[in-house]
């Protein structure tokens, strides 16, 4: 039995209590700005997943990772900061995950955006452009699943060595990002490859936030009792065996 904490208990957190298996996971408290984790803390407590905001997270993940707790992170938007993140997890000794998406179907399109990256990387002309949508209450622009698909790009194209966003005119080696935030849209992720003859379009349109809480949930059983920092992107394979 893994005790886990919900450090944002808004719709995600809300998602992984209601789909969390009884006889694997005890939700040992649900924390948000109301009750703020670092004053009601529960000290049953394995793992915490949070999902707070960005604002807040670095200031979470220090005070979690103090109390020798794993942590499994879905905010986004601190990326500039991982080595803060890094130097606070190695100082604590304890476990941390993170990922920009933790849907499983997420991280199958960011395999075949990596794939097509290089077959596009032959034909030049072919353009490329990332759309992300997502709802109103989502802070940072563009998303970390639009930056991140566009870092995967950049690693097979070599006519193409950095991201824009919301530009006008993207330079020629630059992947714009065009973002779009719409009331209740929980997550579309598009790139297209466009040229004068065709399109060819990928496309992750998240139907729910059921498959970001069921990879949260595999997250935290990997992350427990671990130590070190861990990109979930990068263990998936081992994750899904």
């Amino acid at each position: 039995m893994i005790n886990i904490a919900l450090v944002g208990y808004g719709k995600m957190g809300k998602m992984i209590e209601e789909i969390a298996p009884k006889e694997e996971f005890n939700i040992s408290g649900k924390y948000d700005v109301i009750n703020p984790v670092k004053e009601h803390l529960k000290n049953n407590t394995d793992v915490a997943i949070e999902f707070s905001t960005p604002a807040s997270v670095i200031e979470n993940i220090e005070f979690l990772s103090s109390k020798g707790i794993d942590v499994v992170c879905g905010t986004t938007g601190w990326y500039n900061k991982s080595d803060v993140v890094k130097d606070i997890i190695k100082k604590n000794g304890t476990g941390f995950i993170y990922a920009s998406n933790f849907s499983v179907g997420v991280n199958i399109f960011f395999q075949m955006v990596k794939n097509a990256g290089k077959l596009i990387n032959k034909y030049p002309q072919y353009e490329i452009l990332i759309k992300e949508t997502h709802h109103t209450r989502k802070l940072d622009k563009p998303s970390g699943t639009g930056i991140r698909t566009a870092e995967y790009l950049l690693e097979g194209i070599s006519r193409k060595d950095s991201f824009t966003s919301d530009s006008a005119e993207p330079a020629f080696n630059e992947i714009n990002i065009i973002s779009e935030r719409i009331t209740d849209v929980v997550g579309k992720h598009e790139v297209e490859f466009e040229s004068d003859a065709d399109t060819i379009s990928l496309i992750h349109n998240a139907k729910s936030r059921r498959g970001f809480a069921e990879g949260a949930l595999l997250a935290a059983k990997y992350i427990k009792g671990k130590k070190g920092f861990y990109k979930f992107e990068d263990v998936f394979s081992e994750l899904i065996k």
